[in-house]
């Protein structure tokens, strides 16, 4: 599991305690960007488990089973390139509509970062991991790969070019 809630977000501690609290009581293995959340609010850290103020989130959401984030664009972005389904914990703005999509699509799980529990925490990415959600994932990377991103980009950026 990955946890990261973008550079602002990172200031919830409790949101990142109850993650490493449920990563602990499940025996994952964890990757969490703690941001500006001092270390020892986190508590005890499974072993072996990647903790960083910041992380290379393209790469590490390679090797990731299910990525926590807080629904802002960029994440959502990443998670869905690299085919990992998502908890969503969406705190504001435009975040709220993304995990209503992300719920709707199959893709992901969305839950309340205020009310957030171990047990909560731990019941989504279970179901994430046992109900197709990595399947639908991978199937929505590889539409995008193919007609999304920077293939997309270019052929709307040809159509709207004057002719020369």
């Amino acid at each position: 599991m990955t946890v990261a809630l973008g550079s602002f977000l990172s200031a919830r501690g409790d949101v990142l305690q109850t993650a490493v609290r449920a990563a602990n009581a499940a025996g994952w293995r964890l990757t969490i960007a703690h941001g500006s959340t001092p270390l020892e609010e986190l508590g005890a850290v499974p072993a072996g488990a990647v903790v960083a103020r910041h992380l290379p989130q393209v790469a590490v959401l390679q090797h990731t089973d299910v990525f926590v984030n807080h629904g802002g664009n960029g994440s959502v972005t990443e998670a869905v390139a690299a085919g990992v389904p998502m908890v969503v914990l969406p705190f504001s703005t435009d975040q709220f509509a993304g995990a209503a999509a992300i719920e709707r699509a199959e893709v992901g799980s969305v839950l309340d970062p205020n009310c957030l529990t171990v047990d909560s925490l731990r019941s989504a990415v279970e179901m994430l991991l046992t109900s197709g959600a990595s399947e639908r994932m991978a199937n929505a990377a590889a539409a995008s790969f193919l007609d999304g991103g920077p293939t997309r980009a270019a052929r709307v950026i040809a159509e709207l070019s004057p002719a020369t």
